[in-house]
């Protein structure tokens, strides 16, 4: 069961995700509607939830999407007998996190895990790579649109990133083991770098001349708060850089592994580096020139990894 509440067309291309019949969408879902929710969790042995927001919006709020939806999934999940509950959380959230989005995340993680007990596995991602992310696409886009990249601090935060087919293979490898019921994980690639770096490495790939420039973290908070303000009262959405305050407050903690923390390797899975291969290949398409040119026309240097290995 694919519960959505898009545009068909949307999601359209997850119905291959599976053999015939193996995806049932619902259409029209909402977290508001319990009665929607009852019966998207209705028979089903796991559920795996990956619902949430990176920026507040006229229509929800965090504490809607993190607090308030767990406790009716919670509900949901518990009178229907669900056995298993996959949680995708976020890596860094806490009660006494930087961020609102953090610390409602968090708020979430607790009422899951206190109201499903053993049943609920909670995953804490990095920022996660892949076609349809929020880090390399994110950049490839300013770079195509913007004369230049802003980073925020100069790009000094670290951040340890991780493929989605390994933080996918790590919610599969969990429900073949006993032993992550109840449990934490926190999901990371091998890899620290700087935002700074994978900005130049999003130039590199995508073969345009660098051109990023420091924003204090002030500034950016003053450019990005009329983005909120519409954000909270209109459908518009018009963001500097493409983040809000509160992901700016972000920026002023590193996204890496807790040490003594649960890891993929807990699971089995060997995480793959994200600068290298079939991680990236998406990134490679945003080349004005295209797939094999690009731009400048430079070859594929091989990035360096940073000396910091996670």
């Amino acid at each position: 069961m694919l519960p959505y509440r898009c545009d068909e067309t949307d999601v359209q291309h997850l119905r291959t995700m599976g053999d015939l019949g193996m995806i049932v969408m619902q259409e029209n879902f909402s977290v508001r509607d319990e009665a929607s929710v009852r019966r998207a969790v209705e028979g089903v042995d796991v559920v795996v939830n990956v619902l949430g927001v990176e920026h507040e919006t006229w229509n929800y709020t965090f504490e809607d999407a993190h607090v308030k939806w767990a406790e009716t999934l919670a509900r949901a999940c518990g009178d229907a007998g669900v056995e298993r509950v996959l949680h995708f959380s976020a890596l860094g959230a806490g009660e006494g996190a930087v961020s609102r989005r953090l610390r409602t995340k968090h708020a979430g993680d607790e009422i899951l895990k206190s109201a499903l007990g053993e049943k609920a596995t909670v995953f804490k991602p990095a920022p996660i790579t892949g076609p349809e992310d929020r880090l390399f696409r994110r950049f490839a886009s300013l770079i195509k649109k913007m004369p230049f990249v802003p980073l925020v601090d100069g790009g000094k935060q670290q951040i340890q990133p991780i493929w989605i087919r390994d933080v996918a293979q790590c919610a599969v490898n969990a429900l073949s083991e006993y032993e992550s019921m109840g449990k934490e994980y926190e999901l990371t690639g091998p890899q620290i770098f700087t935002m700074k770096e994978l900005a130049e490495f999003s130039f590199e790939t995508v073969r345009e001349r660098p051109h990023t420039m420091h924003v204090p973290t002030q500034v950016a908070k003053l450019l990005a708060a009329p983005g909120d303000v519409l954000a909270a009262n209109t459908p518009v959405r018009i963001r500097f850089a493409g983040t809000s305050v509160d992901g700016i407050d972000e920026t002023q903690i590193d996204l890496v592994q807790t040490p003594g923390a649960l890891a993929p390797v807990d699971l089995g899975v060997k995480v793959h580096t994200v600068t290298q291969g079939l991680p990236i290949e998406f990134l490679r398409h945003y080349r004005s020139g295209g797939y094999d040119l690009g731009s400048v026309g430079a070859g594929d240097a091989e990035f360096k990894a940073p000396p910091h290995v996670g």
